[in-house]
């Protein structure tokens, strides 16, 4: 017992530092979400558009993909998800005549020694009915300059794009490759539900815009590695928190290739 009240002043001064890291932690918390929300409130301002809250920030296609999917599917997404995901905020603007919301989502995830927050954003487009299509960058090289080295089920799938989306699954609708012209050809991988109308929005010209856009480095182009159009929407997700700095390079990429296409702006639903 004496031997036990010998050590109560080290072990006072152990939890006095322990709370002390912990306030400080939740008090750079607080600072950075407090910023994050004023350069968002900043941009969307500058846009005329409004920032929305937790009740509102529910993405569009939310329905199609749920948040953060692949951080949470299988046993071992479930065990390691201390809060599951959900959208925080959503900016809402309108570009050029189409209707934008960028929603930001987070989720608590088990790491080796203690919980971390994750956060991924997604950009949405509501446009004119399109065929199902999901247009994926190649990578040549990979994010330190190495040749990538797919899994064999990546292989077979051509990567991302040769997943169907929700909607060509549920009309259990063929999932075609799509050629481009060159050189989109080389740099993209197209699948679509319509290939001969994909085909032929895709002209020579829209082909090369695409790839003088995308540039040659895809880890440092506005252009997003996986875009998906189904049910009236263009929309592509990203594993960080909005970037309000390079924000409309990515969204404008977005509209300049709908344009191209020949798709029209459409009225986004009401989300709650």
């Amino acid at each position: 017992m004496e031997y036990v009240l010998d050590l109560a002043p080290l072990i006072a001064i152990i939890l006095g530092l322990l709370g002390l890291v912990f306030w400080w932690r939740w008090r750079t918390k607080r600072k950075e979400e407090r910023e994050h929300s004023d350069a968002l409130s900043t941009l969307a301002a500058t846009l005329g558009g409004k920032v929305v809250g937790r009740e509102e920030a529910r993405a569009w296609t939310a329905d199609l993909l749920p948040p953060m999917k692949s951080d949470t599917e299988g046993f071992t997404g479930w065990l390691g998800t201390v809060r599951r995901p959900r959208f925080e905020t959503a900016l809402d603007f309108r570009r050029d005549g189409w209707s934008v919301r960028v929603s930001e989502a987070s989720m608590e995830q088990a790491t080796s020694d203690s919980s971390n927050t994750f956060y991924e954003h997604r950009i949405e487009v509501a446009t004119s009915p399109l065929p199902a299509m999901k247009m994926c960058r190649r990578l040549h090289e990979g994010f330190l300059g190495r040749p990538p080295t797919p899994t064999p089920a990546q292989a077979e799938a051509v990567g991302p794009a040769g997943e169907p989306p929700t909607t060509a699954v549920r009309e259990q609708l063929d999932w075609l490759p799509v050629g481009l012209p060159e050189p989109a050809n080389r740099e993209f991988t197209v699948f679509s539900t319509d290939a001969a109308a994909v085909s032929r929005a895709f002209t020579p010209q829209v082909a090369e815009w695409l790839v003088a856009e995308a540039g040659p480095n895809p880890f440092q182009s506005p252009m997003p590695i996986l875009l998906t159009f189904e049910a009236g929407f263009a929309y592509t997700t990203a594993s960080q928190r909005i970037d309000p700095d390079h924000l409309l390079a990515r969204v404008d990429i977005i509209l300049g290739l709908l344009d191209r296409m020949g798709a029209t702006p459409a009225t986004p639903p009401v989300t709650t």
